[in-house]
């Protein structure tokens, strides 16, 4: 599949979103987009799957995130967040193509991100990405992962 630039306009992809993060990106975007790229996948008009990469900081860090991204930051790491597949398209491994076509369109680019379900890292290290750094709260448990080429 081809991954597509939504350049400014999110607004197709937030749609697609759960409605707490549509919540969370759609009131920082204005903040956020000229720093930010929104990359899907389409299936006719349908979007199907994709992600946010921002070259900043990410909006609503957590405590645990705060202490981590001026060094991916510095070091010219991009975060990719909201990566989502519709679920009408799941079960089709669209998540892990997703993530292979923003390698193999930016082959030098590093990436880091982080997870709040402990589920969700064995998706990402199969898909290249390591698991660098864990918070020490019991109560709201986060990973930080990071793609190097």
């Amino acid at each position: 599949m081809e991954l597509m630039d939504l350049g400014l306009n999110g607004r197709n992809y937030f749609s697609i979103l759960p409605e707490e993060w549509q919540d969370v990106i759609e009131s920082v975007w204005e903040d956020y987009k000229n720093n930010a790229s929104i990359y899907v996948f389409k299936n006719g008009l349908d979007i199907t799957a994709g992600g946010i990469v921002f070259r900043s900081a990410p909006p609503n860090m957590t405590d645990f995130e705060l202490e981590e991204w001026q060094k991916y930051v510095a070091a010219n790491f991009h975060y990719i967040g909201f990566l989502f597949v519709d679920p009408k398209y799941r079960g089709k491994s669209l998540g892990s193509e997703w993530l292979t076509a923003l390698k193999d369109q930016f082959p030098d680019q590093s990436y880091w991100l982080t997870i709040e379900e402990e589920g969700l890292r064995s998706f990402y290290e199969k898909n290249g990405f390591k698991c660098v750094s864990q918070s020490m709260d019991n109560d709201n448990p986060e990973w930080i992962l990071v793609y190097e080429p």
